[in-house]
């Protein structure tokens, strides 16, 4: 069943909307949950509208949830909300408290496309503790490098600042620095990551798969890239979501 849960979000200080994939055999309790992320300008109905993701779900016998985070690259925005702190820690605790959802890391995953794509892996190295794996479908993988020629400046700007061309590198925005510097002692997340060679995000993609297997896999990381023709379309998208979540979901 699909169904759509209105509640009053306290970090973002609004109301807010997220669609929930529930399977229809699940169990009463700890039902296996994936954190499926929207691109830019798309919205909590962006995955439901354009692929088989409920069959999908049905198929796995997992929860998907589907929230809403604008456009901010779920970050806590300098100049407005805060939606990591949203999607990494009130979403899952409403989730749980009403669905049932486990709670176990080892049943928990997190993924998306393009700025969710970047969201996902973000929030999961970020929060490790929390997640198995992350899945990354042409995500803006190189933040720092999107942003020195990123036109559309005035959603940038309310995320990171009017400084936004310069001050993400070496940050916790900047997903290679959190691989270069994640720490030892922490639970490694699962990471799957495709783009298509006709992406315009493929190159920065290629960068994230050079940095894993240079020092990600040395640090214990679990990758996997995959890549095969396509554009920064749902062609491609609707493809690739089902090997994605099925490699960070395997044992």
């Amino acid at each position: 069943m699909v169904l759509m849960l209105n509640f009053r979000a306290q970090s973002l200080s609004q109301d807010t909307v997220v669609n929930v994939i529930l399977p229809d055999d699940s169990p009463t309790e700890n039902i296996p949950t994936l954190y499926l992320l929207h691109g830019m300008h798309g919205n909590h109905n962006s995955w439901l509208k354009n692929t088989r993701i409920d069959a999908f779900a049905q198929s796995r016998h997992i929860a998907v949830v589907m929230p809403d985070g604008e456009n901010s690259f779920y970050h806590d925005m300098k100049y407005g909300k805060k939606f990591f702190t949203y999607i990494a820690d009130e979403l899952p605790s409403v989730m749980r408290r009403v669905f049932r959802l486990s709670a176990d890391r080892g049943s928990n995953f997190i993924a998306g496309l393009s700025m969710g794509g970047y969201g996902a892996l973000r929030t999961a190295l970020l929060r490790p503790e929390q997640y198995a794996g992350a899945a990354s479908l042409s995500g803006c993988a190189d933040l720092p490098r999107l942003l020195e020629r990123a036109h559309w400046s005035s959603e940038a700007a309310a995320v990171w600042g009017d400084d936004f061309r310069t001050c993400t590198a070496g940050t916790d925005s900047d997903c290679f620095h959190l691989i270069e510097n994640f720490p030892d002692d922490r639970p490694k997340p699962k990471i799957f990551v495709a783009c298509g060679t006709q992406d315009s995000l493929y190159g920065e993609n290629v960068r994230l798969r050079d940095l894993m297997n240079e020092k990600g896999i040395a640090k214990g990381f679990d990758f996997t890239y995959e890549e095969g023709p396509g554009m920064h379309t749902w062609d491609f998208w609707a493809k690739w979501i089902g090997p994605a979540v099925d490699c960070i979901m395997s044992r």
